[in-house]
């Protein structure tokens, strides 16, 4: 669930630049974009919030993401 998260974020604000970049930053369709990133942010905070009170904190999966070729890949 937590990968789906933080690959649907990277995916949404890959749109919401090249929106931007197209249209301009003050595109209504680029605040939508960001306010549904700001939810999935907010969501994947609470997954890693209650996986922190669950677990020890050494053990929390870190994540990083790379862009390549307008593709997002974790790590």
């Amino acid at each position: 669930m937590r990968d789906i998260l933080l690959e649907n974020i990277e995916l949404l604000r890959q749109r919401m630049v090249n929106f931007g970049l197209e249209f301009g930053l003050d595109h209504p369709k680029v605040l939508e974009y960001s306010i549904q990133i700001d939810k999935l942010h907010n969501e994947l905070n609470h997954i890693d919030h209650s996986l922190s009170q669950a677990v020890d904190n050494t053990n929390k999966k870190q994540y990083r993401f790379f862009l390549r070729e307008n593709q997002a890949h974790f790590a």
